[in-house]
This record gives C-alpha cells, sequence and structure tokens, in this order.
C-alpha cells in the first residue's frame, strides 16, 4: 500500500513538472511573438550617410513609441574596422531604444553614418531623431575662396570640445600614423651637461636645475610632466596640448593662472589634430589667440605652415600681472631681435613700470631674461635666404603618397636633411651639397655660442664677485647689469634656437656679435670699476 502511494507522488509530481515545463516554453513563445511584435502604426524607413570609404544606407523600423529594427543595407567599409560598427551598432541601438549609443572604438566615422542615417531615417518618417536621442549635424558652411588659401582663426567662446587624434585616426589613417611616428624622437639631450656654462647664465631660474633638448610631438605632456622645474602654474601647459589651448579659448586667460595639477588632471595628449587644425580638418586654423595678436595686420601675408608652426615656435613670456602667454611683438617688422629686447627694456610696457624679467640672477643682481625658442622669428627674420620661397612644411613635412594614390603631408616632423627626395628635387638646385652645408653653418655657430657662452659666464663670476665685496652701489653696478642682460638675451635667442642657425645664418651671426660685443664691454668697464 505504502509503495503504490510513494508510485503515485512520483507520477504527481512528475506530470507537474511536465506541466511547468510546457508552461515555460508557452512564455517563451508568447513573449517571443510579443518582442518581435511589430504593430501597424511602424514604419519601414531608409537613409543613408557617408561613411569612411562610401555611403552607408540604413534601413530602421520604427514609430514614435519604439525601434522595432535596424540594419544596415549597403555600406563599402573597410573590412575589420569599419565593419565593426555595421555589426555592432544595429543591434545596440535597438536595446538601448537610442541612437546616442557609444560608437565602436576605431570606427567612429562608421559609427556615425549609421546613426545619422538612421536619424535621417525617423526624420523622413516624421518622428523626430530627438525622440531617441539622435539628431542631423547641420551641413558645414563652404569656406570662403580667401580663407581657403590661407589660415583661419579660431572661434573662442564657442562651446567646442577637443578632437583628439583617435577621433581621426579612422577619416585620415596616413596623417595620424604619421604623427605617431613621432614616438620615435625619443633623444633627450642633457643641455646642462652638454654646455656647462648654462648653470651659470641660469643661476636662480628653473632651467639651471634641469634642461633637456625636446623631443618629438608624441612626448610633449612626458616631458613637461617628468621636467625638473618647478611650474606652479596652468601656464606651462602652453604650446604641449591642446586640452589647455581650448581651456584658454573656452574661458579666457584666466585658465593661465590655474594650478598646474588641477590642468593635469584634464590632459589628454600633446600637440595634436586640434593645435594647426581646431576641429576642422583640412585648412589649418590658428588655436592660440596670443599668436594671432603677435602677428596683428599682417595675419594674412603669412603662409599658413609658417603660421601653424608659428603659435608654438616662437620667443614669449608671461605677462607678470596675468600670467598669459604673451609675445613681445605685434607684427613682422617688430620682431626683430633688437625690438624685443627694446620692448623688454622700456618699463611702460608692463603694469609695474619695471623693464621686464623672467628673474634675478641671486649673486649677480641682474634681471635677467630667458628666451624661448624663436624659430619663427629666426626664419621670417631680416636676412633669411629662405623666407620667401619655401615654408616650415616644405622642409619640413615631406609629401608622401598613400595606398590609393592620394597625396598627403607626413605628420612625422623630421630634418630635411633626412629626406632625399627633397634633396634631389629642389635642394639640389641651388645647394650642390647641401648637407655639407648645413653641418658647416652648425660647426661655426656651435664654436661661437660656446665661445660666447663661455665669455658671458666669467663676466658673470667677475661680477658676482664684485657684489660680493659690497664696495658698489647699484648706481656703479647699473650699466654693468644692463650689458649683461641685454648680452645674455641676444646670445640666448641663438642657443635656443633649434636650427643651430641654418634657419638664418645672418641673423644668428649679428646675434652672437652683439652678444660678444656686450660682454667685452661689460668686462672692460666692470674690469675698470674693480682695479
Amino acid at each position: 500500500m505504502k509503495k503504490q502511494k510513494n508510485e503515485k507522488l512520483l507520477n504527481l509530481i512528475g506530470m507537474s513538472c511536465g506541466l511547468f515545463l510546457v508552461l515555460l516554453l508557452v512564455i517563451r513563445i508568447v513573449s517571443g511573438i510579443a518582442a518581435n511584435y511589430v504593430p501597424s502604426s511602424a514604419k519601414t524607413l531608409t537613409a543613408s550617410a557617408p561613411g569612411k570609404v562610401g555611403d552607408v544606407t540604413v534601413e530602421l523600423v520604427a514609430d514614435a513609441k519604439k525601434i522595432y529594427k535596424v540594419s544596415v543595407l549597403e555600406h563599402t567599409e573597410t573590412e575589420g574596422i569599419g565593419t565593426l560598427a555595421v555589426d555592432a551598432l544595429p543591434g545596440a541601438i535597438v536595446e538601448a531604444q537610442s541612437l546616442a549609443v557609444d560608437s565602436v572604438s576605431g570606427a567612429t566615422v562608421t559609427s556615425d553614418a549609421i546613426k545619422i542615417a538612421a536619424a535621417k531615417a525617423l526624420e523622413s518618417g516624421g518622428i523626430a531623431p530627438e525622440t531617441y536621442g539622435g539628431s542631423i549635424p547641420a551641413e558645414p558652411e563652404p569656406i570662403p575662396e580667401a580663407e581657403a588659401n590661407g589660415a583661419m582663426k579660431v572661434q573662442t567662446m564657442s562651446g567646442v570640445t577637443v578632437k583628439h587624434a583617435d577621433d581621426w585616426a579612422e577619416q585620415f589613417p596616413e596623417q595620424y600614423n604619421s604623427w605617431m611616428m613621432t614616438k620615435e624622437s625619443s633623444e633627450a639631450e642633457d643641455y646642462l651637461e652638454l654646455y656647462p656654462m648654462l648653470r651659470t647664465l641660469y643661476e636662480g631660474y628653473g632651467f639651471a636645475k634641469d634642461y633637456k633638448a625636446a623631443r618629438g610631438h608624441y612626448y610633449d605632456v612626458q616631458d613637461i610632466e617628468a621636467t625638473g622645474r618647478p611650474h606652479p602654474l596652468a601656464n606651462c601647459w602652453t604650446c604641449k596640448t591642446p586640452d589647455f589651448t581650448n581651456m584658454v579659448n573656452e574661458e579666457g586667460i584666466g585658465a593661465y593662472q590655474k594650478d598646474w595639477a588641477e590642468v593635469q588632471a584634464q590632459i589628454t595628449e600633446g600637440i595634436s589634430c586640434y593645435t594647426c587644425h581646431a576641429n576642422n580638418p583640412g585648412p589649418i586654423t590658428v588655436t592660440h589667440t596670443y599668436w594671432i595678436d603677435a602677428v596683428g595686420d599682417d595675419f594674412d601675408k603669412i603662409a599658413p605652415a609658417n603660421l601653424a608652426c608659428g603659435q608654438c615656435h616662437n620667443e614669449y613670456y608671461f605677462a607678470p600681472d596675468t600670467k598669459a602667454t604673451t609675445i613681445a611683438h605685434n607684427s613682422l617688422a617688430s620682431m626683430a631681435p633688437e625690438t624685443m629686447l627694446a620692448y623688454f627694456n622700456d618699463g611702460s610696457n608692463f603694469p609695474n613700470g619695471e623693464p621686464f624679467a623672467d628673474w634675478t640672477n641671486p649673486r649677480t643682481g641682474v634681471k635677467q631674461i630667458k628666451v624661448q625658442h624663436p624659430e619663427f622669428e629666426t626664419f621670417l627674420g631680416a636676412g633669411s635666404p629662405h623666407a620667401n620661397t619655401f615654408t616650415c612644411a616644405d622642409c619640413h613635412m615631406p609629401t608622401e603618397t598613400a595606398a590609393d594614390g592620394s597625396t598627403y603631408h607626413s605628420h612625422n616632423l623630421i630634418s630635411p636633411l633626412d629626406n632625399p627626395a627633397l634633396l634631389e628635387s629642389t635642394c639640389s638646385v641651388c645647394h650642390k651639397d647641401l648637407e655639407a652645408e648645413v653641418r658647416g653653418v652648425q660647426q661655426k655657430v656651435e664654436t661661437r655660442t660656446y665661445e660666447v657662452g663661455d665669455q658671458l659666464g666669467a663676466l658673470t663670476e667677475q661680477l658676482a664677485s664684485a657684489v660680493e665685496t659690497g664696495k658698489y652701489t647699484d648706481e656703479d653696478l647699473a650699466e654693468i647689469r644692463q650689458l649683461a642682460r641685454d648680452g645674455q638675451f641676444y646670445w640666448d635667442f641663438v642657443f635656443v634656437e633649434n636650427a643651430e642657425g641654418v634657419h638664418n645664418p645672418a641673423l644668428t651671426y649679428d646675434c652672437l656679435d652683439k652678444a660678444d660685443a656686450l660682454c667685452t664691454q661689460a668686462i672692460e668697464l666692470l674690469t675698470a670699476l674693480t682695479a
């Protein structure tokens, strides 16, 4: 009897389990039917948008309440790159019920094309794309002819967010890949070891603590983060990253006085696409507003490539009151070394009424100027042999041919001496052996730089000894200090210019001659004073 009861119980349990499984199956079938149900109100809509290679055509089934289906009908996107977005985006849009889904990394152009085409499809059916977080970007206005052949000026306070190099990688792979090659320029020479006089000439300033040669643009952020020079304010980020450039453009010059570390947390990459193009690929856009001021009415007279490079490769200073990056000239005519020195020496140009100084040497009392890297002022300065015939890009950004036969400028900046095609096709017209000429100029400039630098170092030590005696008043030493200041300015103008004289030999020799003469005059006065 007990056995029979157990068998009936087991049968009942088995029957119940079976019924439960059947119920689950029915629920799944019904749910599937419900999930795939498309009401009669839904519309099947189609539209296209430009992808990386060609148009991407999207079909979308939706009404004002739901997106039921998204599929890519046609495309010619690159296998393994653009197709990643083709495979992933449609399902992601349906699942999220939104067009505002994340783009597929490495396939942003194709991702954008799918989302824009879907938005266009919705609009064509009378459904506002905003219903699903989508929008159709406005067609860009054509660039006026005058601007198409020249540089443009950045628009400030416009709510722009920087598009970084990775965002352009799919659309401009050759330029992106060549830009990435700047990491091959990884050598960082220690100037303090190569030029022992620097610790004396820059005494009391950060460059006496750490001073290394610049590396490729790839390392801009890493190098400033690793430098031994103190940098309490954000203005030290000038020219190192488009993130800070845009911060200034959007917030104004108050950004220069922000805490350096505060801004560091917002930095993504070093010099890249935005720096020279803003977010508008193709035409050159000057993004540093202080550089627009620095060339003034001559803006349209300067080749776009020179403007682009010049906005970072120039002699600048930080304004004493605002700490803003500022240039000591406002036209091509006012950018000569002697004109800029006169500007720095005129106290009426500064809020405290005193001549400008980056720092005061603690032993000599000389109010020093630290020249930066005046490649622009040197290359376009008086005596330049190539200012009217070539641009920075002509010599440092070789023209390359892509796989599809199109040409582009390499963004891996190199010396012309490393470009055999340029040497053969262009330089050889005027130069029988350009490399030998270049090395000859550089050797002459390097020798003179050491000689005058050592002489300035000797002047510094002799002046420091005189100050240490306490025998001489500031009035006694005023003229000597002025000569030492001016002489070091001219010497530094040459020392920090990265071409070692080749950009403009005449201007380089002239600066060294002036530095030599001023230093000699100072030593003679000091010797007579202390005799």
